[in-house]
């Protein structure tokens, strides 16, 4: 007898199951004419519609009617965050909705439609304005620190001269930023890139004029036309470019320029000013060089490479290097040379500069391998990296002198008890952010084999089955 209860029970629960679902919406214009299919808040505002039949507060982007055959209506409404909600009205519910409509003039949801095409396009101009800004206030900052400058020692030797120089120089620069800001629209990428190729152009070329013997009026012209045809070579360029391509240019010029310096310091005769016009010139090469090099890198990766994920490897390679050094130290410290001569220094100089180069690109590399390729990483989140590794960094050292007091001076004790408090907060940091896998090379084809499909196919069931997705 209770199986069959039970059997009935099943089937009368089926049974309500299937008659829910055969229940059709059915959309329905809220007037009688049929012109008013959606309620915008504007709409309701101006009809001053009110409860029981309109329950509807917060933000909201839309409402429409559906009926539901003869068991009454319902309203769906379309939040600005992607939800809907579903609210059932009743009969008189409905009258007064149809009377309140149809009071609405005729082409009244057009002009509010249009009033939103013109909201978006002042929003647009509004966008605009602000990233345009945002590209004069870098370019005034390097007007201040690099334009005028440079332009003040291209024209004179005298102070009161390169005051009047300074002042027309970065007065000048600054109103051309501002000219292109008026009749063009600048990117975030433009911003980003046109700031850093003038430093670096200023830079390289400031090295290149140094290392051909020039004076300082032509080091100074060389640094401002270096400067300021970075930022022009930028615009031209940068609307190509993405903002991974972006970081992934400044990392390489960075990065070669932070190893071309250790290793040119390596050798360097230390009775000479750093650097020397040959080591100048290898300096401005090399930052000239990574730019290219590393915007290969960005895309040409099988991976995806995010700004962040570069920031990341800045995080993996500065700890590498920590950790080469402290090597490096502790052997030159614990071998044959007496300590506090000149051998001793020399040594130091030739050993430890090359293992901070080593470690920085090995500690890169391991970051691209262990970090890059597997993960996503946002701007935000790289700082995070840099400074659990930084404070990890000092909390070791502070604990080691707390536990052993102070060392001697020159002692590894302290630099192996940074380089493992990198280590570990490098590590903590990144365990403690929400996992992003990586999201694949996004120009490139992905093929990708449909588990479900193929067990649903060999199972013989019927119906279209997705075997293989590629995505492009």
């Amino acid at each position: 007898m209770k199986r069959i209860f039970f059997v009935l029970a099943v089937a009368f629960a089926t049974f309500a199951t299937r008659a829910r679902a055969q229940v059709v919406e059915v959309p329905e214009a809220f007037d009688s004419a049929g012109r008013v299919m959606v309620i915008t808040p504007s709409a309701a505002a101006r009809l001053q519609l009110s409860p029981p039949a309109w329950r509807i507060t917060g933000d909201y982007v839309g409402a429409r009617l559906y009926a539901l055959g003869g068991q009454g209506w319902v309203i769906v409404v379309e939040r600005r965050d992607g939800g809907v909600e579903r609210y059932a009205i009743t009969a008189p519910d409905r009258e007064y909705l149809r009377a309140r409509t149809s009071e609405l003039p005729a082409g009244f949801e057009e002009q509010i439609g249009r009033m939103g095409t013109g909201l978006s396009s002042v929003g647009e101009k509004i966008t605009t304005a602000a990233r345009n800004d945002a590209f004069v206030m870098h370019q005034g900052v390097l007007a201040a620190l690099v334009y005028g400058p440079a332009f003040a020692y291209a024209l004179s030797n005298e102070t009161p001269g390169r005051v009047a120089a300074y002042v027309l120089g970065a007065g000048g620069t600054f109103y051309a930023a501002t000219q292109i800001a008026r009749t063009r629209d600048i990117t975030p990428e433009q911003t980003v890139f046109s700031t850093m190729t003038a430093i670096h152009g200023a830079g390289a070329a400031l090295g290149i004029a140094y290392a051909a013997h020039g004076n300082s009026n032509v080091q100074g012209a060389a640094a401002f036309v270096g400067g300021v045809g970075g930022t022009l070579a930028a615009l031209a360029t940068s609307p190509r470019l993405t903002d991974s391509d972006v970081a992934g240019a400044q990392f390489g010029g960075d990065a070669l320029a932070l190893t071309a310096f250790l290793m040119t310091r390596a050798g360097h005769e230390r009775s000479e000013d750093y650097p020397t016009r040959g080591e100048a010139g290898i300096l401005a090469a090399s930052v000239i060089a990574g730019y290219p090099l590393g915007l290969q890198y960005a895309r040409s990766a099988s991976y995806n490479v995010t700004p962040g994920d570069v920031g990341a490897m800045w995080a993996t390679g500065l700890t590498g290097a920590l950790a080469a050094g402290t090597i490096a130290k502790a052997i030159v410290r614990n071998g044959d040379v007496p300590r506090g001569t000149s051998r001793y220094r020399d040594r130091a100089q030739t050993t430890v500069y090359p293992a901070l180069a080593g470690g920085f690109i090995v500690g890169a590399v391991a970051g691209d391998i262990l970090l890059v390729r597997r993960f996503d990483h946002t701007p935000y989140e790289a700082g995070m990296l840099g400074v659990g590794a930084a404070g990890g960094a000092l909390v070791g050292a502070g604990a080691y002198t707390l536990i052993h007091g102070p060392s001697d001076k020159g002692a590894t004790g302290p630099y192996v008890a940074a380089t493992i408090g990198a280590v570990g907060g490098l590590a903590l940091a990144e365990a403690l952010m929400p996992p992003r896998d990586d999201a694949g090379r996004q120009t490139a084809m992905r093929v990708r084999l449909d588990p479900m499909g193929l067990l649903l196919a060999a199972a013989k069931t019927p119906g279209v089955h997705s075997l293989v997705q590629v995505q492009f």
